[in-house]
C-alpha cells in the first residue's frame, strides 16, 4: 500500500496496484475513519492533484450517497513497520 497524499487528521489517499482508496475522518463528538474504493473518474481527478483529493474527502464527508456501496470495512491504513529497538 503506497500513500499518495495525506493531510493529518483529515484524509489519506492510498494506492495498491490498480486500486485506489481514500480514508477520511469524520468530525463531531464521535470521530471515525471511513475508507472508500475510488472509481476510475475519481482516480483520474486525484491522481496528481492533492487539492482534488482533499476536495473529494470533503465531498464524501458531506454526502455518503456519493460512495454508497464502495465503503471498505474496516477502514484501510498503510501498514506500519515497527521501529528498530534502540540500544
Amino acid at each position: 500500500m503506497k500513500v499518495i497524499f495525506q493531510e493529518a487528521y483529515s484524509y489519506l489517499l492510498m494506492q495498491e496496484g490498480e486500486d485506489w482508496y481514500l480514508t477520511f475522518l469524520t468530525g463531531g463528538p464521535f470521530v471515525q475513519d471511513i475508507s472508500v474504493k475510488l472509481n476510475e473518474q475519481e482516480i483520474a481527478s486525484v491522481r496528481d492533484n492533492q487539492v482534488a483529493a482533499a476536495q473529494l474527502a470533503r465531498e464524501f464527508l458531506r454526502d455518503s450517497a456519493l460512495y454508497q456501496g464502495r465503503r471498505i470495512t474496516p477502514a484501510i491504513h498503510p501498514k506500519q513497520t515497527p521501529n528498530a529497538p534502540s540500544h
